[in-house]
């Protein structure tokens, strides 16, 4: 197995709603036996002061295992109703560009944060959510440029994360990763002891650490990185990053041991996490495909809604776990249409050289 992990992103994960009423539909009624019997489980977010806090609320869980298909719906509704009465609120704006990204609607985003900034020019969040969709799209110079007009509104370690994340997308992709990581590491020991970093600021740089030390074959130095977390209270991305490395480091055991049960007792399945625990069945050459099975029924429900939002997980299906080289190649191409990381620009190259080079077997699962 080629033993390469690259730049992540959050997937957007949408659908769970329709394949649980797919599921419900096709099964037998069932009557509980007792009072006490637990039929279902449903995370609720609390009671804010108001509205807007509970959209606040909303987007910051919904990143987490089996949230994103209803937190992010919840929030999307409720934010297009406060707009229509407060239109101009730059902060109601920003919660509407976040979740056009998750969408993957980036250039709706790209409007959205560009209005903010022309009245606000120094808010931060905005700032650090356009450089995202920037880089994702491949626009690493407006990227980096976007990383820099952090200076002086954020602390320094925040602007250079920032721009490093994008200098490891310039070049030949080890020696990028070699150099960020360690101007990273350098940024990051000066940072203030006072510092008062926010737990997702942490968690952004636990993940851009890890990920730039996975890039160089430093699998175990990548995953401390990723152990200053408990890994049932991070979001999907993250777990999404140690899964792949420990792949990438064939430890497919630990995935399933310690992702599953994640899986398990969220609310509804997100397909990355179910990508990941099938490449681990397969990894370990187990019999049951519990996880394939599943998430063979996740990409059928992505298919029939042609859901592009999940196009880089359908042609890692088409080539991993169900080989289809001319599906995999048609879905690799539909992603690259919208994300140009390191790792779309892999995906694509892999789905192509499957369909064109003669002397690979299309049958022949390819690894990571």
């Amino acid at each position: 197995m080629d033993k390469q992990v690259f730049a992540i992103r959050t997937a957007t994960l949408l659908g769970a709603f329709l394949l649980f009423m797919s599921t419900y539909l096709s099964a037998k009624s069932y009557v509980p036996t007792s009072s006490d019997t637990v039929v279902s489980k449903w995370t609720v977010v609390t009671s804010s002061d108001s509205p807007r806090e509970k959209v606040a609320s909303l987007l910051a869980q919904a990143n987490m295992p089996g949230l994103a298909s209803r937190f992010y719906g919840q929030a999307s509704a409720l934010t297009e109703q406060l707009l229509n009465a407060s239109p101009k609120d730059r902060q109601l704006l920003f919660y509407k560009a976040r979740i056009a990204q998750h969408y993957h609607r980036f250039d709706e985003a790209l409007v959205l944060l560009n209005d903010i900034l022309s009245y606000q020019p120094n808010h931060a969040s905005a700032l650090l959510l356009k450089a995202n969709i920037l880089l994702v799209q491949g626009n690493l110079t407006q990227a980096k440029r976007t990383c820099l007009q952090l200076l002086g509104v954020t602390e320094l370690w925040i602007s250079g994360a920032c721009a490093l994340e994008v200098n490891a997308q310039e070049g030949k992709a080890s020696n990028s990763a070699e150099v960020s990581y360690t101007q990273l590491q350098n940024l990051t020991q000066h940072k203030s002891a006072n510092s008062n970093v926010k737990i997702e600021q942490q968690l952004w740089l636990s993940q851009i650490l890890a990920e730039l030390a996975a890039k160089q074959g430093l699998y175990d130095i990548a995953l401390e990185h990723l152990a200053a977390f408990d890994l049932t209270q991070v979001p999907v991305s993250y777990l999404v990053l140690w899964a792949d490395i420990q792949l990438a480091n064939d430890s497919a055991q630990q995935v399933m041991s310690t992702l599953g049960p994640i899986v398990e007792q969220a609310d509804s399945f997100d397909d990355a996490l179910l990508l990941r625990l099938a490449l681990a069945e397969q990894q370990i050459s187990q019999q049951t495909r519990l996880w394939a099975q599943r998430l063979t029924q996740r990409i059928n429900v992505r298919l029939q809604r042609q859901d592009t939002a999940h196009a880089a997980d359908i042609a890692r299906y088409y080539l991993d776990i169900s080989p289809d080289r001319k599906k995999a190649l048609f879905w690799a191409k539909i992603n690259w249409q919208h994300a140009r990381l390191d790792a779309d620009q892999r995906l694509l190259e892999r789905a192509m050289n499957v369909q064109y080079n003669t002397q690979d077997d299309p049958q022949q699962p390819a690894g990571m």
